[in-house]
């Protein structure tokens, strides 16, 4: 069985389950990204393994679901306003850190200041940029209307096939007419042909979701919300890719036939759902 078959099949049975869990939305999404982060997140950690290091797996994952967890539940129940939230963000984000640090008092393993950045650091990357999902998700704005699902839904939906789509126009047009390495160093088989392709394609995609799911999305965010995920999501590949080569790994992990670990596949989102996050909630207070 080739590679491009097996990422095929997992893409058949993933894609109507990523539908699914983005419809009901809620609890159900939350936990989805909660399942999806911790994996990613330990993932992350492995990469640290070939560096000498050892970070805290155990504190950071259990750091992660609480601060993910809280993130849910403020967002479903509306107990907490924007100002209050931020401050028990503040709150948890700290005593992460003060736990991670008093962890490595009795661990009694060498390189503690790497464990303990890398500890920190693996919740800053993949926790927080993954956990904007949720805001995104939970989003209140007439623009993003639809009947697809409440809230965000049809949001995030056209965030996911936007970076689908540049993934797909990357690979195939790279393999096809790619001559000019985009940054070999880091990953030899891009080319700047393949990612050009691969922006234009998200630009379109998100034009073509938000016009067919979010009636009300402006052309000129949808334009942009194309650009920043085409843009921003290959960097944050390439971004993966260089921690891999450094700690020498091809992949992640092995837990998706044909496509590596979790973090392999939620890469261009760790980086395009924050930009997109934020792009969106400027857009909201100047309007």
């Amino acid at each position: 069985m080739n590679n491009l078959f097996k990422r095929f099949l997992v893409a058949i049975i993933g894609i109507p389950i990523t539908i699914v869990v983005l419809w009901y939305g809620g609890v159900v999404f939350g936990l989805a990204v909660i399942v999806v982060t911790s994996v990613a997140l330990w993932e992350f950690y492995r990469l640290a393994e070939s560096k000498d290091a050892s970070a805290n797996q155990t504190v950071g994952i259990i750091w992660s679901v609480i601060f993910q967890g809280s993130v849910v539940m403020a967002t479903i129940s509306k107990f907490f306003d924007g100002l209050v939230w931020f401050g028990v963000a503040i709150l948890i984000f700290v005593s992460g850190v003060v736990l991670t640090l008093m962890a490595e008092l009795w661990r009694g393993r060498r390189n503690a200041l790497v464990n303990t950045g890398l500890t920190i650091a693996g919740v800053s990357y993949v926790t927080v940029c993954m956990t904007t999902l949720i805001f995104l998700r939970e989003i209140d704005s007439p623009i993003v209307s639809s009947s697809f699902a409440e809230g965000g839904g049809a949001l995030v939906l056209t965030l996911f096939v936007s970076v689908w789509m540049c993934d797909i126009a990357a690979y195939f047009i790279g393999v096809r007419f790619g001559k000019h390495k985009l940054f070999p160093r880091v990953s030899p088989k891009k080319s700047w042909e393949g990612a050009i392709a691969g922006g234009i394609a998200s630009v379109i995609a998100f034009i073509a979701m938000s016009a067919w799911l979010m009636k009300s999305f402006p052309i000129e965010h949808a334009i942009a919300g194309g650009a920043i995920i085409g843009s921003l999501g290959q960097i944050g590949d390439l971004a993966e890719s260089l921690l891999k080569r450094d700690a020498t790994i091809k992949d992640s992990s092995r837990i998706l036939p044909g496509h590596g670990g979790v973090l392999d596949r939620f890469d261009s989102m760790l980086f395009a759902s924050p930009l997109l996050f934020i792009y969106l909630s400027v857009v909201r207070m100047l309007t």
